[in-house]
């Protein structure tokens, strides 16, 4: 979270400014010829990095953003998915809670200069397809190396891509219900707020949303996680900041929500799995 998040956001093309958010999360996966890579966070803002020869888009699952792109404004909403020039000077800003899927390509047919399709405007997307493609950025990351698959994944993407884009301009401009709650935003301060309690839990969670299990997982699984996996993944780091101060092992686990250090260690088996 924070600072490694930043790191990584920074390597995918997107450098943050200003003062890093420290509940920024963020989780990419690189390979020759694309990225892909999804993140939440409370606030930030980011210069786009320079890279004519690629194209960048933002889905924003929850929140919104202020793109600057060539000195016009461009502003996205829960739902909609922006293409991206790499070869126009882009920032961006939050203007909520936001959580975002973030690909970048170097394209065969989805070129600024020669597609149909529009850059720079915001298209309200919700079907099948774009699903299809979150769940395979979903795996990829959770796979992060594609081995000899890695160049039919691209072309995967790029396709799913153009898929969503073409079947939006038939769908109605209804957004999901996920999209509407802003479950995994609200998920994310709740967890911040208590997960170094150790009796803190998905039960917890829930009823400081006031709503119901199937929900909150399906707002998690939107993002290819699990409530428990967030909380663990939180203690995670924060044991990670922790250790290096002159703490006993008992001390740092405590201090960072786990209730012994056995709980620490089958969440690190965990994360390995």
């Amino acid at each position: 979270m924070g600072e490694e998040a930043a790191e990584q956001c920074d390597d995918f093309g997107w450098t943050p400014t200003g003062t890093i958010d420290p509940t920024l999360v963020a989780k990419v996966s690189q390979h020759p010829g694309y990225g892909v890579g999804r993140a939440w966070s409370a606030k930030a803002t980011y210069d786009l990095s320079h890279a004519p020869k690629r194209i960048y888009l933002v889905h924003t699952v929850e929140g919104g953003f202020d793109f600057t792109v060539d000195g016009e404004t461009v502003t996205t909403e829960a739902g909609q998915l922006v293409l991206l020039d790499g070869d126009a000077p882009t920032s961006a800003r939050t203007r909520a809670a936001t959580a975002r899927f973030v690909w970048h390509l170097t394209p065969t047919f989805l070129s600024p200069r020669s597609h149909r399709f529009r850059f720079h405007e915001p298209l309200s997307v919700n079907n099948g397809t774009m699903r299809g493609l979150m769940a395979l950025t979903n795996a990829t990351l959770r796979q992060p190396e594609a081995g000899p698959a890695s160049a039919h994944v691209g072309h995967a993407l790029e396709h799913l891509i153009a898929g969503a884009l073409q079947e939006a301009g038939k769908q109605s401009d209804s957004t999901d219900g996920l999209h509407r709650d802003d479950l995994f935003s609200a998920a994310q301060s709740v967890i911040e707020a208590h997960f170094q309690d150790p009796a803190f839990d998905v039960t917890r969670l829930v009823r400081e949303l006031s709503s119901t299990t199937r929900h909150v997982h399906a707002a998690f699984r939107t993002f290819g996680t699990t409530p428990r996996r967030q909380i663990e993944e939180r203690r995670l780091a924060e044991f990670e900041r922790l250790a290096p101060q002159i703490l006993s092992l008992t001390q740092v686990a405590e201090r960072s929500g786990f209730s012994s250090v056995r709980q620490y260690t089958r969440a690190v088996a965990r994360r390995a799995n």
